[in-house]
């Protein structure tokens, strides 16, 4: 008999194989409990509308028939804010990511995750965790440190940064000057000294250089 104790999960995907063989393995954590599983984001949804207790967690897939588990996010945290929800999927594509998570997803997991590292994601997104997979999160680091690789080449000081921003946001040196409490004489000289460093003449040159090399 399962334990009240067990974090209640529902499974929304379409493989009825993957589904069967994922809720074994859960029922057998001795933490978890999968509840229910769902072919479809609309038979989920009406289920969750006319359910007293949902699932403290959902495992969501994004590929799915008629609405997509990305279009499904919205609708399952305005109908139980409190469910945390893990995208469970094969596809791994930095745009799904940054919708996933925007729209309210506090996982990520590539279905190339054994059954420990999904019952672990649960575990610690019950407890307030981002789960990620490592792959994701191992390109989220390269990315992160090629940016921070391009910084370091220019060399730009943090105040240089924010200069940089304001002046890609088309303020003049007076609005940078009082956005940053700074006087117009000290952004005037971050502004050249930005110019030497980027190798740039002008606002324009400098703008469109910014950008290309991703540093606004």
């Amino acid at each position: 008999m399962i334990e009240n104790s067990r974090i209640p999960v529902w499974i929304i995907d379409d493989n009825k194989g993957f589904c069967f063989i994922l809720s074994e393995a859960l029922n057998l954590s001795g933490t978890i409990e999968c509840q229910r599983c769902y072919q479809s984001c609309k038979s989920a949804l009406l289920a969750l509308t006319s359910e007293e207790s949902p699932p403290s967690v959902i495992l969501l897939d994004i590929k799915m028939p008629k609405m997509s588990g990305l279009d499904a996010i919205t609708s399952i945290k305005t109908l139980t804010p409190a469910t945390q929800i893990i995208m469970l999927t094969s596809y791994d594509l930095d745009e799904n990511i940054r919708t996933a998570v925007s729209r309210g997803a506090s996982g990520y997991l590539l279905k190339s995750s054994t059954p420990s590292d999904i019952i672990n994601a649960i575990e610690k997104v019950q407890k307030g965790g981002s789960p990620l997979d490592p792959m994701i999160t191992k390109r989220m680091m390269e990315a992160f440190l090629a940016q921070r690789s391009v910084e370091n080449r220019y060399d730009l000081t943090s105040r240089e940064k924010d200069i940089l921003e304001c002046l890609a946001s088309d303020l003049t040196v007076q609005e940078v000057a009082s956005k940053l409490s700074l006087s117009y004489f000290t952004v005037d000289t971050h502004i050249k000294n930005i110019y030497q460093k980027l190798d740039v003449h002008n606002r324009h040159g400098l703008v469109t250089k910014a950008s290309k090399e991703r540093l606004i």
